[in-house]
């Protein structure tokens, strides 16, 4: 049997064999938006945890859950931006009112509690990626991280660049995306803080040092804009945002 271990530790948990298993591929990005890469050193518990519904708490979804409903939409009215495109898309979640311009979370779902979840699934994502290019992600720095993407612990800063002119990946990319993890991403997130997440063409900045942000937080992301915000219309910005109805993941902008 095929085993997912490189270090042998859980980047999550922190527990080795013969006290958990690695039987599970664990996909960096959802195999359902396409991913296909491979992670290692994530337990069969953690991540039968990260796919399962809190118990318990009505309206809440899995981590992994939230994180593919936002980005399947993404996904899907990036490569179809037209006027009738809206038709075809499916959610368990999201109703999409295209002549009112509106998106409702379905009542079963608490949008605050949804966000939250969506927000915790950067951080999983962000880590498994990160150990596989470093093998580094059972360093205790990462301490922050692991108590609020797998405990729910804390409320760590997430921002979104907002843009009016969004450079598109190719469609090979957009059907088999993955997080793009540069030495100069790590190195601005080991100088300044801040984790840049650039997917599907979308940008998002992960607190994963607040030490550092409290200090350099504010220079680094006003640098950030000044590089990757395009002006067009005056409204551009990096903000930070509390729902997850705040970023157009319905590219309504465009799809007019």
């Amino acid at each position: 049997m095929t085993k997912y271990k490189k270090t042998g530790k859980c980047i999550w948990c922190g527990k080795e064999e013969p006290n958990v298993s690695f039987n599970t591929a664990p996909h960096i990005l959802p195999h359902a938006l396409g991913g296909q890469e491979i992670g290692f050193d994530v337990c069969d518990n953690c991540n039968h945890d990260f796919g399962t519904a809190p118990k318990g708490k009505y309206g809440v979804p899995s981590v992994d859950h939230a994180f593919k409903e936002i980005f399947g939409a993404i996904r899907f009215f990036t490569g179809n931006l037209n006027s009738e495109s809206y038709k075809h898309f499916k959610s368990q979640v999201f109703s999409y009112y295209h002549k009112a311009r509106k998106v409702k979370i379905n009542n079963r779902f608490n949008s605050k509690a949804y966000t939250r979840q969506f927000k915790r699934g950067l951080y999983e994502v962000f880590l498994q990626k990160y150990h596989q290019v470093t093998c580094d992600a059972n360093n205790p720095k990462f301490d922050f991280v692991r108590d609020f993407a797998l405990k729910d612990l804390g409320n760590p800063h997430v921002y979104y660049a907002f843009n009016n002119v969004i450079l598109a990946p190719d469609k090979e990319y957009m059907d088999h995306p993955s997080l793009i993890m540069s030495e100069k991403i790590i190195n601005d997130m080991n100088t300044f803080g801040y984790f840049h997440f650039w997917i599907m063409g979308h940008s998002f900045y992960l607190e994963v040092f607040p030490t550092l942000t409290n200090v350099y937080g504010h220079i680094y992301l006003q640098n950030e804009a000044n590089t990757f915000l395009i002006n067009s219309k005056g409204n551009e910005s990096i903000y930070e945002f509390d729902d997850i109805t705040q970023i157009d993941f319905f590219m309504q902008r465009f799809n007019s």
